[in-house]
This record gives C-alpha cells, structure tokens and sequence, in this order.
C-alpha cells in the first residue's frame, strides 16, 4: 500500500544461504511513474492481488518441461505416470498455493519457450585443459569493465531407476541439479554439440529443494555428482571461467558468451585452437576414476558416501515440505484421482472461456500493460486476453 501511494517502503531481502531474512531496504517510487510491475510466484494472492490493478500469469516453462521429462523417463522404465501424481509429488507448494489463483488472471501468457533450441537465447562456449595466466584472461577482456567472482558449486545427477542405458552414466540420461550458495537450479536438456562448440542455455531455472526431494519420492536416484569451484571473468560481453574440479590436478577454461565470433577470437587470442574439448564434466570426471564394478547400478563406490550426504541434505532441506503433499498422495482409489485432474483440467479450461472481454483499442495496443490510472479500472472489470505461442487472443463474456 506504501509503494502505492508512492510513500517509502521497506522491502524485505532474503538470504538464500541461510533462508532466512537478513533484513530490508528501502524503496520508494515517485509518483511520476506509470507503471509499478511486482513479480513473483504468489503475485495472484487474494491479500497482494487486491492491491494491484493488473494480474498476468505466465505458464508453462520449467514446470511443463519438468512434467514431460519425468513422463518421458516413466515411460522408457516401463511405467505410466498421471500428471497429478506429478503435481501432488513435485510441485506441492505449486499446486496448493500458486495454481489456484492463476485463473483469476486478466492476462494469461503460456511460455513454451526452450532455452536450448533457441539459438537467441543460448550461449556459445568452447572449454580447454590448456593453462592460461590471468594476464593473458585480461587482454582478451575489456580491461575498464572486468569484473571477477567466485562460485563454488556442486550438480547432482539424477536418473530414475529402470530406464534403458548403453554403459557409461551419460547427461542424456539425467536431470541434472546444481546446488550453488544455497540454491537449487534446474538443467533438464543436454547441451547440443557443434564442433568446438557446446551451446547451452543462458540461463538456469531456479526451483525448490521441496521440488528436487519430490523427484526423489517418484523414484529418480542421485547416481553422480561434481563438485567445483569457479573463478569467473567477465565484461559485459564475453565470460571466461576458470574450474577447478575435484579430484582434478589441472582447472578447465571456459569461454562463454552470446556471440559465437567474439568467443571463437577470445580462444583464438588465448591460444586454445587444438585443446578444445566437448565433453561434459560428468564424463571427464567418471572417466578418471578407477574401474568399479558397481558402476553397473549407477553409483561409483568412490562417489557412494558423497552422494548419500547430498541426498540427505536435499531431503532436510525439502522433506517437511513434502509432507503436505502426503493426504493428496495416499488417494488409492483410481475415481479419485480422476476427479482430482478432472477438476484441474477444468480450472485450466476457464483460462479459455473466462468471462470479460477487453476493450477493442487496448486489444490492439501492447500498452494495455501502461494504462492510464482513470481506465485501469474499467478494463481489469472487462476484459481478458489469453496469449499463446506469441498470438493473442479473446474470449466471449459467459455467465
């Protein structure tokens, strides 16, 4: 209400380390601005949403690609899997909290986007074993705008029990799960292969440790791990990181950047051209540990005790959440379970013929997001616009 009435507020900051908060700043908006956007997961609460004057919905995205990765593993083990078992499992804060106020959006935009297959979102990286001094990352980088950090990290590999392999782990295999400063971030597509090249997504998908502990309730296995720490450069336009894996006696150098001339001179003034190397982080670690022969199950005996901490550190930081899941869970009876993604299905279903209809200038104006305050009013009470695959589209007013 403060940021509303254009009055100082003090916004809560979160600390994802810890979660927990560590404190607040301050902000205020003059009251010369015409649009103040707030963005997050419970946007459409009844308690914020009655505040705003303007509710969007974006959906699809992580969670639908999620969804059809865990359907697609089921299905080469041999086992058919219902969407809400999925929701119930996966996504159970989505599914109590979030998914029941999204309907109530005058603006519903469904995501399909893929940051794999997108060639404008990707990012273009060539990696070396070759040594290079900071000296020589320096004159590669614009010098006034360098700036450095260090991340230490580890992914978790997670595959589900049953499905078909031809020998060695590999990330086609696995949903891979990075644990970085106390957050979870999501990689289900491999990257794709070109030359030298590997392109992969420019960005990850944060999720929940609640998310990550369902995957393991539905039968996915931690089977691997790498652990790391990154020193990273970066410009603005090209991102050069330094590895250093465990276990490993020499650093990996990665060249990241969006623009796939300006890496390839980045390598060529690094010297690189012939020490190039596609091959992913798991594969370079499994293959430098020793002949096991329980690697035949998916965990190596040296990455065994490792794993089973990462697991269960994964379930304390998620189990308690899971446990509101477990009522919705225990349905044994197949009506019930019918009933439920019947009811789900309906609820998507008024996204399609949910009354109102919007204004016919503001349908043909994008700036319907920028109204003026004296027709926010009117149009939140009469219309709805559905956008799909980048087309939109109105629905007829329906008691």
């Amino acid at each position: 209400m403060e940021i509303r009435n254009s009055r100082k507020a003090e916004v809560p900051c979160f600390d994802f380390e810890n979660f927990s908060r560590k404190g607040f700043k301050e902000l205020q908006v003059s009251e010369e601005s015409g649009v103040v956007i707030f963005e997050g997961v419970y946007t459409l609460h009844p308690a914020i949403r009655k505040l705003l004057d303007f509710w969007i919905a974006v959906v699809g995205g992580v969670h639908s690609h999620l969804i059809a990765r865990i359907q697609r593993d089921k299905s080469r083990a041999g086992f058919s899997i219902f969407q809400t078992e999925i929701m119930t499992t996966v996504f159970p804060l989505f599914q109590r909290y979030i998914e029941p106020h999204l309907v109530h959006a005058h603006l519903k935009v469904q995501n399909d986007f893929d940051p794999v297959l997108s060639p404008e979102s990707s990012l273009f990286v060539l990696k070396s074993r070759k040594q290079v001094t900071y000296q020589d990352i320096l004159k590669v980088l614009d010098a006034s705008k360098v700036c450095s950090s260090v991340q230490n990290f580890t992914d978790v590999y997670l595959r589900l029990a049953g499905v078909p392999s031809n020998g060695q782990l590999t990330e086609g295999e696995c949903i891979r799960v990075r644990i970085c400063e106390g957050r979870f971030a999501l990689l289900i597509r491999e990257p794709i292969r070109e030359g030298n090249f590997i392109i992969q997504p420019k960005v990850d998908f944060d999720i929940s440790a609640s998310t990550v502990s369902g995957l393991l309730k539905l039968g996915y296995q931690a089977v691997a791990y790498v652990e790391a720490s990154a020193v990273i450069y970066q410009d603005g336009k090209i991102l050069i990181e330094v590895d250093h894996l465990q276990g490993m006696t020499t650093p990996y150098l990665q060249i990241k950047g969006t623009n796939k001339d300006m890496v390839s001179s980045a390598g060529s003034a690094l010297s690189l051209h012939g020490s190039y190397t596609t091959k992913s982080y798991l594969q370079i670690i499994l293959e430098s540990l020793p002949a096991d022969d329980n690697v035949s199950v998916g965990i190596h005996n040296q990455q065994a005790a490792r794993i089973q901490e990462l697991v269960e550190f994964i379930q304390s930081q998620g189990g308690s959440f899971n446990s509101d899941s477990s009522p919705m869970r225990e349905m044994s009876s197949t009506d019930s379970v019918l009933d439920d993604m019947q009811s789900r299905i309906r609820k998507l279903e008024r996204w399609n013929t949910i009354n109102m209809v919007l204004l016919e200038r503001c349908c043909d104006d994008v700036s319907v997001l920028m109204v003026s305050r004296s027709r926010r009013g009117e149009i939140a009470s009469k219309g709805c616009i559905t956008i799909e695959n980048g087309e939109r589209s109105t629905s007829t007013v329906r008691s």
